[in-house]
């Protein structure tokens, strides 16, 4: 009688693990560079970035969508992706330079046309309606002249919105805009 249950029993794992799968393997597009400078690649793959800083880390994830030794920040991103940082096991500094550069890039977070940008910077979220000022804050990551909400983004984070000096109500539409 144990063996006829045993049999059953194995049968069952059988049908239940071939049920499991449809034998097609999920869709997952190949990891995409989305910044590269200095030494640093940011990548953009399954829903996350991916930050390498060592030439051998740059070629292996590439390749294998891999780090073997990581550092993992949830909700870092500039969308609140998770952001995977590469960790360097003989140099502990390694992962707090990669994330430092990582925190330094102005990532646009929704643009529509060239009179309302919204970039992450440093933490924070910068608000920005003309698109000179948005080169010069793209090249610079800097705004001469801001109003700033402490705790005014979706994460708490502070926002910086652009003033103009010629339209006092400029950075009022702005925030109209932003909070819409």
């Amino acid at each position: 009688m144990k063996k006829v249950w045993s049999l059953i029993l194995l049968l069952a794992l059988l049908v239940t693990a071939g049920c499991a799968t449809n034998g097609k393997q999920a869709q997952i597009s190949s990891p995409k560079s989305i910044y590269s400078a200095d030494g640093l690649i940011v990548w953009s793959y399954a829903d996350r970035h991916y930050v390498t800083g060592s030439e051998k880390m740059h070629k292996m994830f590439a390749e294998h969508q891999h780090l073997p030794y990581t550092k993992t920040i949830l909700g870092a991103g500039p969308n609140g992706e998770t952001v995977v940082f590469e960790v360097a096991k003989k140099d502990s500094t390694f992962v707090d330079n990669l994330i430092t550069k990582y925190n330094q890039i102005p990532f646009l977070v929704t643009s529509q046309g060239d009179n309302f940008s919204v970039y992450k910077y440093n933490g924070r979220i910068y608000v920005i309606g003309n698109p000179k000022t948005r080169d010069f804050f793209v090249e610079h990551q800097h705004l001469p002249y801001t109003k700033t909400q402490l705790g005014g983004g979706p994460g708490g984070e502070t926002v910086i919105f652009e003033v103009n000096k010629k339209d006092p109500n400029f950075a009022d539409q702005l925030i109209k805009r932003y909070k819409s």
